[in-house]
Order: C-alpha cells, then structure tokens, then sequence
C-alpha cells in the first residue's frame, strides 16, 4: 500500500499522478451521501478562506481534508484505469457536486469555462455509461448524482441528500458572487481543486479493501452498526454482492432509515435464536454466526434477507 498528497482536483480525475483520467468508484458496502448542513458549512468556510489567501496573495499552506483510500477495481483496464474508493467517499462525491454548483452557476455567461471544468473535473467526454462520470458514488445515490453531474435534475430524482449538497453550493455561489469581480468564482474553483488537498493512500491488488474499511472507523462520520454489518456481508459474497445488494439491500435501505435497518437486522437475530444478543452488539455476534463453520455464499445470502414476517418488502 502506498500513499501521497493529492489536491481535490488530482484526486477526482487523477488518483495517480500522470495516469489517464480514471473512475473512482463507491464499493456496495459504502454508506449513502450522509454529510448534513453543518459539514457542507464547515466545508465552504474552508474553501472561501482559501480562495481569500489566493486573493490576496497570502503564503499559507493548503487546507488538508484527510485521506482517501484507493483501490483497484475489478474492472480495471490499463488504457482507463478505474479505482474504489475505500474511504473518502463523502469528501469526494461533496466537492465533485460543489464544482458542478460552479459549473452550472458560470453556464449562461461563460459556457466555455463551464465546458472546461466539466471536462477537467466531472466527466470523460469519449465515456458513455458509469464510465462517463469521473466519480460513481454508491449505487443508491447514483441517479440522483448522475443528474447533478449531467445538469438536467428531474422531479424523480430532485429529492436527498445529494440534491441538498448541490442546492447548497448554488445558493453560496450566488450570495458570493460579486458582479464587478467575476474572478472571485473562479478563485474558488482554484481553491476547491487546488488549495485543498488530500493523502491519497492506494491499496495494491490483493489488499483486503474490506478490512481496511473496517479499520477506519474512527474517521469521519462514525459507522453505525448496520454499516459495519454491511461492509462485512458484502465481503463475504464477492460473486452474489450485486444481485444481493440490488435485489434485498438497496429496497431496504430506500424505505428505511439506518436505524430502522439496524433494528429489523437485530429483530431477526434474535427470531433466529440469538435473543441475548444486544442491539449494539449486532455486528459483532452476527460476524460470530457466520465465522463459526463452513458459510458459503448460499448461506449467507439467507441470513442477509430479513425474514418475511420483518421484511416490508415481502409480499
């Protein structure tokens, strides 16, 4: 494994310093885009503090974001190499949606900078599907980001958490900008992409992403117990991963909340037999379940499928 410092902009088109464009994308066990107000706040005051010492030619260093854990995808190819993003989703799908904010809000009067900071910064213009956007966020949010990414927001897919980041930007963007000094968006688009940056550590083909995902739960936004529980499930199905996460998963976690998840989990490993385990305690005794034996896939799949009677999806 190995690692260096990255600015924003290096790290979206370019995990790797003088690789072709690539793909950073969210693995199935990452959480959907979490970040509230609060950190879209602390994140902007960051940023306009940046671009003030660009104004005004001050030497301070850079702002440092933490770090992005990067690993090789499956899909990858040499010609267009694509990663996962291991840890550092949430920074990075916040400032991909804050340079689409500046993107849009530059569009009518200077389509040419707008043209320049999609192609350097969003997409892969001679990509089509997943592989057009320079950063996939976790399948769930996907559709919404997707639509921010290309600038035509539908009414299907104006709601969440994304859409809420991308208003965000808007609205700053508009109270920022000053008329008489049009270069002041442009100083924060340098700040976004050049005065923020970022340790980029790239795991090597073989490093166990799961387990290093696990290990860094003391970073950033705290990991609940469903979200452990999910790293962990998905690491144990690395063939049925994307039919179980699209086909039980993914409705789940539409209709409920993180804690509902965590609750109907728990309810099931105590109607399974497990009725002394507690509910902050459901990772660890449904890792125990699994660990103990031979569990294939088949068995697993099971036992990540609320029961009928919970599931309210079940028909």
């Amino acid at each position: 494994m190995g690692g260096h410092y990255a600015s924003q902009g290096d790290a979206v088109s370019r995990p790797r310093s003088g690789t072709r464009p690539a793909v950073p994308g969210a693995p199935l066990y990452q959480r959907t885009y979490s970040w509230t107000e609060k950190h879209l706040k602390q994140l902007w005051s960051d940023i306009l503090e940046q671009a003030e010492l660009l104004e005004t030619g001050g030497k301070a260093s850079t702002h440092f974001l933490g770090s992005v854990v990067l690993a090789p995808s499956p899909q990858n190819e040499a010609t267009f190499p694509q990663w996962l993003v291991v840890d550092g989703q949430q920074r990075l799908t916040t400032l991909t949606l804050a340079l689409a904010a500046i993107r849009d809000h530059i569009a009518e009067a200077q389509p040419e900078e707008a043209e320049r900071i999609d192609e350097e910064y969003l997409i892969n213009k001679r990509k089509s599907g997943n592989d057009h956007f320079r950063l996939l966020p976790t399948q769930a949010d996907r559709p919404q980001f997707a639509a921010h990414i290309r600038g035509a927001v539908t009414d299907q897919v104006a709601g969440g958490g994304v859409a809420a980041a991308y208003g965000f930007f808007r609205r700053k963007l508009v109270a920022a900008d000053d008329p008489a000094a049009p270069q002041d968006v442009f100083r924060i688009e340098q700040a976004s992409t050049s005065r923020l940056t970022l340790v980029a550590v790239t795991a090597e083909r073989g490093d166990n992403v799961h387990r290093i995902f696990e290990s860094l739960n003391n970073t950033g936004l705290k990991l609940s117990q469903a979200d452990l529980l999910r790293n962990y499930l998905f690491m144990r199905l690395p063939t049925r991963g994307e039919h179980i996460y699209e086909t039980y998963w993914l409705p789940l976690q539409n209709s409920l909340s993180n804690d509902e998840l965590e609750q109907l989990m728990w309810l099931q490993l105590v109607l399974d037999g497990d009725d002394r385990v507690r509910r902050q305690d459901l990772y660890t005794a449904q890792q125990q379940r699994f660990e103990h034996g031979e569990v294939g896939e088949p068995e697993i799949e099971i036992g990540t499928c609320p029961r009928g009677d919970l599931n309210p999806h079940a028909r």
